[in-house]
């Protein structure tokens, strides 16, 4: 193993171990070797010989004790790229200390969360859920649905997915509310969008039929809705979380819908994953439940890997590399 090789720590993606496929495009850049770690921190392929020239970690899920582990006892390990957009799980106070620069997979997921957002709020404005309630009740009643046009749906946090939420939603006419923590920095070239400030959070969820959680988990964010957010929402408003389940007090949320305090809720991210068959969640009223599905297609894996390895072309020519994450800021 040269010491001019870029060795590269590969942990199992979306469960699995990366393809040969996907290995052979990282490997095609000059330089570069792919070393396979299990979900464990285990390294089969000359164990520590590759943990001590390793310069990247490709982190897919492995749990920030393991990552923890891996980093001491890498002492070349200069970047982490993770492969989920949100890095709670990665920006531990090792990789603080270290120093490690740490990129995300920002935009790799935007697309197919929108298209769940939107395929959510139109079973909402449609009724659908109450429709198929029906069918199952052998019911023959018509219901009268509303258009996207005719609703102000807030998305709490505007980054890569807010942005592909409101540009989807702007062909139905959707009025959309988005807090950014620089509203100054503008909406680019969506003009259905008004953009508020974190602390007018408020507002949003009183002037939104349907509030989309899409901020990234931080010490600010964690429990952002609880009881007094869900109260200020309209009796007829939905909430959709495709973001983190510690965003929301979940316990407030069922209290909330048992209660009629809001019109529904669809979960696809929970405190505890998955979602153990006994949680009540599963049978509280009017909350959809999906299995943190919201950003999988067939798609993400090959957009994943073009993002990396454009990225790794950087890295071995040092240059600047993208979508670099402020530890500070946690996104």
């Amino acid at each position: 193993m040269s010491v001019d090789e870029i060795v590269i720590l590969a942990t199992p993606i979306f469960g699995a171990p990366v393809s040969a496929e996907h290995v052979a495009r990282i490997e095609s850049v000059p330089g570069v070797r792919v070393v396979q770690m299990s979900s464990d921190g285990l390294v089969h392929d000359h164990a520590e010989e590759a943990l001590a020239a390793a310069r990247v970690l490709l982190r897919g899920g492995v749990p920030a004790s393991v990552l923890d582990h891996v980093i001491g006892r890498a002492p070349r390990l200069a970047w982490i790229h993770s492969f989920s957009a949100g890095v709670d799980r990665v920006a531990t106070p090792v990789v603080r200390t270290r120093g490690l620069t740490v990129t995300n997979a920002r935009g790799v997921f935007s697309r197919p969360i929108a298209e769940y957002v939107v395929m959510m709020s139109l079973a909402i404005s449609r009724s659908l859920p109450q429709l198929l309630e029906l069918q199952q009740e052998r019911t023959w009643q018509p219901l009268r649905g509303t258009e996207l046009g005719s609703k102000t749906i807030g998305i709490v946090g505007f980054g890569s997915i807010g942005s592909e939420i409101a540009r989807l939603l702007a062909p139905f006419g959707t009025r959309i509310l988005a807090t950014r923590r620089h509203p100054d920095r503008g909406a680019g070239d969506q003009p259905n969008v008004e953009l508020l400030g974190l602390d007018e959070l408020g507002e949003l969820l009183r002037q939104s039929d349907i509030t989309v959680i899409a901020a990234p988990l931080t010490d600010e964010t964690a429990g952002m809705i609880g009881a007094a957010q869900l109260q200020e929402m309209p009796e007829h408003a939905w909430l959709i979380n495709i973001a983190r389940g510690r965003l929301i007090d979940e316990l407030a949320l069922r209290r909330a819908l048992e209660a009629g305090w809001i019109g529904g809720a669809v979960l696809d991210v929970f405190n505890e994953e998955p979602l153990p068959s006994d949680s009540p969640l599963y049978d509280t009223p009017n909350l959809i439940v999906t299995p943190h599905t919201s950003w999988s297609s067939d798609r993400v894996v090959d957009r994943s890997i073009d993002l990396f390895v454009a990225n790794l072309r950087r890295f071995a020519a040092g240059g600047q590399l993208e979508n670099v994450v402020d530890l500070e800021a946690g996104y």
